[in-house]
């Protein structure tokens, strides 16, 4: 082999493992709804955290000004923390069971995990204004009828 050669393909080599490392980088969003997923999976009788859009409504209710900017970086913070451990996305049920029970044996991962079911519980019951319980999903699984009236604009606006 030309020492051509040998450099040509060494470049290869390198830009290709760049390319796929960068494709295949999880956004911290996609591990979040998995994390929700999880936690909240699909029964007979409940919603999943995908049919009440809980990360909708977490990057929905996060990108208001009145959200803790401090919650949004842990929460994203800890979504890094916990794909640098494992590749939760494409784990298995079991594992990823695994994998949370092993993350939440430190307080920064039960902090984390605890804040996130805390907004996925939110958006099974918030009103579907705020983006999450879809077509109010979470109210009718629990029979719960919601309180009345109902907010007509988000995040308190009040009309002047």
């Amino acid at each position: 082999m030309t020492r051509r050669i040998f450099l040509g393909l060494s470049t290869m080599s390198v830009s290709s493992y760049a390319f796929f490392s960068f494709w295949k980088k999880v956004d911290e969003w996609e591990i979040i709804a998995s994390v929700q997923q999880h936690l909240l999976p699909q029964s007979k009788a409940f919603p999943s955290a995908d049919d009440v859009a809980a990360t909708r409504y977490l990057k929905f209710v996060s990108a208001d000004d009145s959200f803790d900017k401090e919650d949004l970086a842990f929460i994203l913070n800890g979504a890094r923390a916990l794909q640098e451990r494992s590749n939760f996305v494409d784990a298995s049920p079991l594992e990823k069971e695994q994998i949370l029970q092993t993350f939440t044996q430190t307080a920064f991962g039960e902090n984390w995990l605890s804040l996130l079911l805390n907004y996925t519980l939110e958006a099974l019951f918030s009103d579907p204004l705020y983006g999450g319980n879809r077509n109010t999903i979470g109210w009718q699984s629990f029979d719960h009828i919601p309180g009345y009236p109902r907010p007509q604009k988000r995040f308190g606006v009040v009309d002047v």
